[in-house]
């Protein structure tokens, strides 16, 4: 699933922060904060249209490989070439 031109990230998870926001926090590591709550996926969802807009790709790009229930998530950047 995984090729060269993919890229993996850990991210954590802030749910519910005062203003959305990614940091990198080391090398291929992020900590991403979203306004939404930890529930019915929304977190999930607003993480992913983050990820995408920071990255400067489309959503469908942007996967949870792990953690889907996590604050701790496995993100894959899909390159589309």
């Amino acid at each position: 699933m995984s090729s060269e031109k993919n890229i993996c990230l850990k991210v954590k998870v802030q749910p519910r922060a005062r203003q959305q926001k990614v940091q990198k926090i080391g090398e291929r590591e992020y900590t991403v904060r979203v306004l939404s709550p930890p529930s019915e996926g929304k977190a999930n969802k607003e993480v992913i249209a983050i990820l995408a807009s920071h990255f400067h790709l489309p959503p469908s790009r942007v996967k949870i490989l792990k953690g889907k229930k996590s604050r701790q998530k496995i993100i894959i950047l899909e390159d589309g070439t």
